[in-house]
């Protein structure tokens, strides 16, 4: 089972919040054109941030992509 700080765990928990299987979801997609908002990504933010992640809504809405926030969440 993925961590929800993995790579794994991350991609797991977009797919969840915008009800769009893993498998359709390109590291590089711009995740608020896909129907990302504001509310779903603040409870992404709780969740890592309850995980111990040290980043902020401004952090990831600056660059809302799976392989900037890879980066930054399991840096």
């Amino acid at each position: 089972m993925a961590t929800a700080l993995s790579k794994e765990g991350i991609i797991a928990a977009v797919s969840e919040q915008l009800q769009i299987p893993v498998h359709e979801i390109e590291l590089h997609d711009d995740l608020l054109m896909l129907g990302l908002d504001s509310v779903r990504l603040m409870t992404l933010v709780g969740k890592w941030q309850a995980h111990g992640a040290k980043v902020s809504f401004e952090d990831l809405a600056e660059q809302p992509t799976l392989d900037v926030w890879i980066e930054k969440l399991v840096a």
